[in-house]
């Protein structure tokens, strides 16, 4: 970088060529969420993670964006942007717990029980197996 105008001052030639890199880093990352055979190898969960990541991500980017201009990010909409993908963040993640925490019937073995547990003799009566009768 060229710091003709700056040559004499260190601490801002240092956070200049931080920035520089960081925002060399971003692009960079940038190009790997582009690629969309990635994408298509991830799960539903993986996806929706991804897709809000990515969300999040861009938006939080905008919001720099807007303080590096000297705006005051507040009176735009960014700000319920990023309040909105918190709650959906918050909602992916209910989900998933509801999904993984929820027992699950195994629909063969219930059909055992219902077959064997709903055996009749012929007069209509259930079968009890543990009386048995003196003759």
């Amino acid at each position: 970088m060229d710091f003709t105008e700056l040559k004499g001052d260190k601490p801002v030639q240092e956070k200049l060529v931080k920035f520089h890199n960081s925002v060399n880093k971003i692009e960079e990352m940038i190009q790997k969420l582009q690629r969309a055979d990635i994408y298509e190898q991830l799960t539903l969960k993986e996806k929706v993670d991804y897709d809000l990541f990515v969300s999040y991500t861009l938006n939080t980017l905008f919001w720099l964006y807007l303080r590096v201009k000297n705006e005051d990010p507040n009176n735009n909409d960014v700000k319920n942007q990023l309040n909105r993908i918190k709650e959906y963040m918050l909602k992916a993640k209910q989900a998933h717990e509801r999904q993984t925490i929820r027992p699950k019937v195994d629909k063969a073995v219930a059909g055992r029980f219902i077959k064997h547990g709903i055996q009749s003799t012929t007069d209509g009566q259930p079968v009890n197996k543990k009386i048995k009768f003196a003759d």
